[in-house]
């Protein structure tokens, strides 16, 4: 009688020892989650903090920038950054009250106090706001490159684009273009490329890469394979009616084209030069194009679809 009332102590005295060391395991590992979760979120709010301020650094606060007037409009100023700064985020156009910019002229050298002003909930832009200009110079040292006056005066608007039809085939295209603008764009140096539309595959590869399996890609527009290297067309220029024809003979790059449809991009192309705000730096200029033609070739002739510049 008295084995059997031991057997049970001890049964009773295991049972205690496994629901105590139970506890201290559950209770370990509750303090263990509970101290990370309070750490992540002591760290979320960091980051989110981290984020606000971010945005504030960008866009909240009073900012200053300095450089050359380029133009002065009713309510908008464009100025030509002549120091690197990094709250300046290479703005060039700000928007400031009339009294503000009554004294200003082009050439001026001026030191700019700004805020921006969120003018779109959804897609976040910014504008810079004026508070205060001040004239450092009435005469700028620096020189206003031409293609920053073009970005500043001029229009794509004003370009406009016709294709003679009679001349152009599935070897060449032939068109005129006339910029209108009094400050034209550049045209002197150009370079072409020719894609073709590639329908949509009506079925869908499954390859196997590194990171998995994957479906292979979709180009819309690839490229047409080149049968010799390309070649940049130069030496052209805007008569004394803003106007110049363009020739572009591709046969001896891409050979003759087959019925299709078809995106040609001209780019003019203009030497890169020095940063007026960073020495060390390069620019491309501002006074370049792109025009894309698309065109479709079929048995009975060519047909013109769309023509944009931009």
């Amino acid at each position: 009688m008295r084995n059997m009332k031991n057997s049970r102590i001890f049964i009773l005295l295991i049972f205690v020892i496994c629901l105590v060391m139970l506890i201290i395991v559950g209770g370990t590992f509750y303090y263990k989650q509970a101290k990370q979760k309070a750490n992540e979120d002591k760290t979320q709010p960091f980051q989110e903090e981290v984020k606000t301020d971010l945005a504030t650094i960008s866009y909240e606060g009073t900012f200053q920038a300095k450089g050359v007037v380029v133009r002065v409009e009713t309510n908008t100023l464009t100025i030509m950054p002549t120091i690197e700064k990094e709250e300046y985020r290479e703005e060039e156009k700000f928007y400031c009250e009339n009294s503000q910019s009554k004294n200003l002229r082009q050439g001026q050298e001026v030191f700019i106090t700004f805020h921006y002003n969120k003018s779109s909930q959804e897609n976040f832009t910014y504008e810079p706001i004026v508070e205060k200009v001040e004239i450092l110079q009435e005469k700028s040292t620096v020189e206003i490159p031409r293609d920053v006056l073009v970005k500043a005066y001029s229009s794509k608007e004003n370009i406009h684009i016709s294709i003679n039809q009679e001349q152009s085939t599935n070897k060449q295209i032939v068109f005129t273009i006339e910029d209108k603008n009094a400050l034209p764009y550049d045209y002197s140096t150009m370079q072409y490329r020719i894609d073709k539309y590639n329908p949509p595959p009506t079925k869908t590869e499954v390859v196997q890469t590194e990171n998995g399996m994957a479906t292979t890609p979709y180009d819309p527009w690839p490229e047409l394979p080149k049968i010799a290297p390309l070649e940049k067309q130069s030496n052209y220029g805007l008569d004394a009616n803003g106007k110049v024809l363009v020739e572009i003979d591709w046969s001896q790059i891409y050979g003759e084209l087959k019925e299709g449809t078809y995106r040609f991009t001209l780019s003019t192309v203009s030497s890169p030069r020095k940063s007026i705000a960073n020495a060390s730096l390069t620019e491309y200029p501002y006074d370049g194009i792109t025009i894309e033609i698309n065109f479709t070739i079929e048995e009975n002739g060519i047909e013109y679809e769309q023509i944009s510049v931009h």
